[in-house]
């Protein structure tokens, strides 16, 4: 990661990628088979773009069969039916998290004592603010 292969992609001259899914994302069969990249794929970024760019058509949502530790993807399929129907309903409708104080959060890593709930005990960890540090283990 300090390398730059986590989050971040190489791109050409033009801002252009250079892993993309018409050159199969530079994918190294043989790094995979040695263990050294699990997907073949250089970096977390690229891994997550793959697998969201070659999915394909949108599918039948109804066929779907969700269970409780898909309660994430639920609760925001949830939210932008909501957010989408108020929209339609009133143009004017302000959408949540577009301002930027809605944004001031961030995926944090702390250890917890075992009698502490990580919505107290990871509360400030979660708020981001210009200078403050990551948390992380």
């Amino acid at each position: 990661m300090k390398g730059g292969a986590s989050i971040h992609v190489k791109v050409d001259k033009d801002y252009v990628p250079l892993q993309r899914m018409d050159n199969d994302y530079l994918m190294d069969r043989k790094a995979q088979r040695e263990g050294l990249l699990y997907s073949g794929i250089e970096g977390i970024g690229m891994q997550d773009a793959s697998l969201q760019e070659s999915m394909g058509t949108i599918q039948d949502r109804t066929k779907e069969n969700l269970v409780s530790t898909d309660n994430g993807i639920i609760m925001a399929r949830q939210r932008l039916i909501k957010a989408a129907r108020a929209l339609a309903e009133n143009p004017d409708f302000e959408l949540p998290g577009l301002k930027p104080e809605h944004q001031k959060i961030r995926s944090v890593a702390v250890l917890l004592k075992r009698d502490v709930h990580y919505k107290e005990g990871a509360k400030e960890h979660f708020k981001s603010a210009p200078g403050k540090p990551h948390s992380s283990v």
